[in-house]
């Protein structure tokens, strides 16, 4: 005996995330916590006595029509941060760090980064909040050629070159 079952009609797939209320408050946050992250990541920078340490790259991926999930990159010799929407609409802020800063200045710098990306992200009422969007990479990167790649052709309409000022040591 055949029996014939109805086919599925096929949902509609689209490209685009309906802007919750919720949603929209959430990004905010995830956008208050990178833009604290990037200051952290410059002040970072501060201490080092040669400028080419302290030279660091800011992507704003929303000027580029072709890029649909990056919307903004902090890069530099030690480390990138970088800001994206997921398909579902929320953001998150990756973290990669760079092999041979790590094998040659150590674990601190790349700590207190971290240190403070979980601190930044952290619910204080016990709630979900924004703490799911911190995605370090724990697998060291080669963040440096990176680096230098961006720096190659000087500033456009997307990258900004940018020194930090040398802290003064006590």
């Amino acid at each position: 005996m055949k029996t014939k079952t109805k086919a599925q009609p096929k949902k509609q797939v689209t490209q685009f995330v309906l802007v919750t209320p919720e949603l929209q408050v959430n990004n905010e946050q995830v956008l208050k916590a990178y833009t604290k992250l990037v200051e952290v990541g410059v002040e970072l920078l501060k201490g080092f006595e040669l400028s080419k340490y302290r030279t660091y790259v800011i992507l704003d991926h929303k000027k580029n029509e072709m890029n649909t999930s990056l919307l903004n990159e902090f890069v530099c010799h030690f480390y990138n941060i970088t800001l994206s929407n997921a398909k579902d609409g929320r953001s998150f802020i990756f973290i990669d760090l760079d092999e041979q800063f790590i094998t040659k200045f150590g674990g601190n710098l790349a700590n207190r980064l971290l240190r403070q990306a979980y601190q930044l992200t952290q619910s204080e009422d016990n709630t979900k909040g924004i703490e799911y969007c911190i995605r370090p990479n724990f697998v060291p990167n080669d963040v440096r050629n990176y680096f230098y790649r961006l720096t190659f052709n000087g500033e456009t309409d997307v990258i900004s070159l940018l020194v930090a000022d040398r802290a003064e040591v006590a």
